[in-house]
């Protein structure tokens, strides 16, 4: 009898207790983590758009000095800027999108509207913005959401 009461130790019952107990508190936390690696992933793809916009400005005043454009419009597709050097992430990581270039009247204010898709999401926006619309989505618009009669990259 003294045998069964020295005996040390947890319970098969205890120890699968425990263990659910573990499981639900790692499913609670990997939920909400996982909600934020999806934002960060749509705030980072909003951030390379912007910096899509600064490849479209060096593409765009190129252009201007090579004679392929005199005013106006112009359509840069990601792929292009990534061929020129301009952008650092292309077609082989999935990326896709577009920025329409588009000045003023008087050509002293200029408006950019970017499309960008990393495989994942989309996000569209202009200038000064972070990019809105983030949706799921594997591939953005590489013509400047089809705007007609503007010289395309």
């Amino acid at each position: 009898m003294n045998i069964l009461k020295n005996r040390n130790g947890f319970t098969l019952v205890e120890l699968l207790a425990v263990i659910v107990i573990l499981a639900v508190i790692i499913l609670i936390a990997s939920n909400s983590v996982l909600s934020q690696m999806d934002k960060a992933r749509k705030n980072a793809l909003a951030i390379e758009g912007n910096t899509l916009i600064n490849s479209a400005k060096n593409a765009y005043q190129s252009a201007i000095l090579e004679g392929q454009i005199t005013t106006g419009s112009a359509c840069f597709s990601l792929e292009y800027l990534y061929k020129e050097g301009l952008f650092s992430k292309g077609p082989s990581e999935h990326y896709t999108g577009s920025v329409l270039v588009a000045p003023d009247s008087t050509g002293k204010i200029v408006n950019y509207t970017f499309w960008i898709s990393n495989g994942s999401f989309v996000v569209t926006g202009e200038t000064g913005a972070t990019g809105s619309g983030a949706v799921s989505g594997t591939s953005a618009s590489t013509t400047c959401g089809d705007i007609a009669n503007i010289p395309k990259f």
